[in-house]
């Protein structure tokens, strides 16, 4: 099966397109009404303690932090002040494999690694936000949709375990 270019491969990279405006227009409504493409989960916990149980659980289910983005800190050394915002790439190598050895499944490595968004919102509210895989697998072949559902299943399971703690 070749996905070069192929009607699914240019669906997923309009609809992820379309995510980034989407999102950055409803970031506001923080899971009232949160859009089909993303989905946040309100922690019951403080910033601080969302962002430490979801890196301690993250860690204890074999996945890797590639990377820690604080948005609020680096805008804060541009001069802006926004509430706090760390967004995680996470991975866990066992999926990533999975995708990376086939050469027709390597375009889909653009949404690669998983990111998770942990933010506080103006009125003190922690949420944790990420991609709603589920509204992707249909658009991507089904040996990447596979491996896609079950990396977001753990993501699920992860967040669920840092919220409980």
């Amino acid at each position: 099966m070749t996905m070069r270019h192929g009607p699914r491969f240019l669906a997923l990279v309009a609809m992820l397109l379309a995510l980034t405006f989407v999102g950055a227009a409803q970031a506001d409504n923080h899971g009232h009404q949160q859009p089909e493409m993303v989905k946040v989960t309100q922690s019951p916990h403080s910033f601080p303690e969302t962002l430490a149980a979801f890196e301690r659980e993250a860690s204890e289910a074999g996945w890797s932090i590639l990377n820690r983005n604080n948005m609020a800190g680096t805008l804060s050394e541009r001069g802006f002040t926004i509430d706090p915002v760390v967004i995680l790439d996470v991975c866990s190598g066992r999926y990533s494999a999975q995708i990376l050895e086939e050469d027709a499944y390597r375009p889909v490595s653009a949404f690669m690694p998983c990111r998770v968004s942990i933010y506080q919102d103006s009125q003190g509210d922690v949420f944790i936000s990420r991609m709603n895989v589920p509204d992707f697998l249909p658009m991507m072949p089904e040996g990447v949709a596979e491996v896609m559902e079950k990396s977001s299943d753990e993501i699920e399971a992860i967040i669920e375990r840092a919220i409980a703690e």
